[in-house]
């Protein structure tokens, strides 16, 4: 009798059905970015983003459950790579708090102005469904809770820091941070990213004594 996982494995193109099976969720994942940040919600539709990613409706069922699932997963995607820039940039022990500050600050304005879509896409589009609102506010929640790690290592004494303003200060500096790159995807920015990167550092810094 064949054995049954041998078919889940069969290799067909010089590719393995799991290599098939990634592959075509790595399109769609494609597909539906720049289909959310061009059409919007409302106008990607599950068979809009299947004809950008050359694939049929029988293969996004069988990878997302739904358009929202879809639109959730490429968010997520859009999260992890923002963790990674800033543990990347923290991790660096060569450098003083206040320039592993200006370096997470930094990697993610390139990050997000580089790609336009991406702010669309994580903090516009999001805004449609209550799902994607309720995981939009949890992206901005871990958002806020770096900014207070980081504003405590500029702290002269990070003993000695106010935490509930500390939180206050990057909940509201999260918030001003989003607006800007959100202006930034319409062409509005509110100043060279240079400039904003410089500023937001010495504004972390100043926050992070707040009593």
């Amino acid at each position: 009798m064949p054995d049954g996982g041998a078919s889940a494995g069969r290799v067909y193109a010089g590719r393995t059905s799991e290599q098939r099976h990634a592959g075509r969720r790595e399109r769609l994942l494609a597909a539906a970015l720049e289909a959310f940040a061009r059409d919007g919600w409302e106008g990607a539709t599950v068979t809009s983003i299947c004809r950008e990613a050359k694939l049929s409706a029988r293969s996004f069922y069988e990878l997302f459950p739904s358009r929202e699932a879809l639109f959730i997963a490429v968010a997520d995607g859009l999260a992890e790579d923002v963790q990674t820039i800033a543990r990347a940039a923290v991790a660096r022990d060569d450098q003083s708090p206040d320039e592993r500050a200006r370096g997470v600050l930094g990697g993610l304005a390139r990050y997000f102005t580089d790609d336009p879509r991406r702010v669309r896409v994580a903090l516009i589009e999001s805004l449609a469904t209550p799902a994607l609102r309720a995981h939009r506010s949890r992206l901005l929640r871990s958002l806020a809770e770096f900014a207070a790690r980081l504003m405590r290592a500029l702290h002269p004494d990070p003993d000695a820091v106010d935490l509930a303003a500390l939180q206050l200060s990057a909940f509201l500096l999260s918030g001003g941070i989003v607006e800007a790159l959100m202006a930034a995807a319409d062409d509005e920015p509110a100043a060279p990213r240079e400039a904003l990167v410089e500023h937001l550092a010495r504004l972390y810094e100043a926050a992070a004594t707040i009593r």
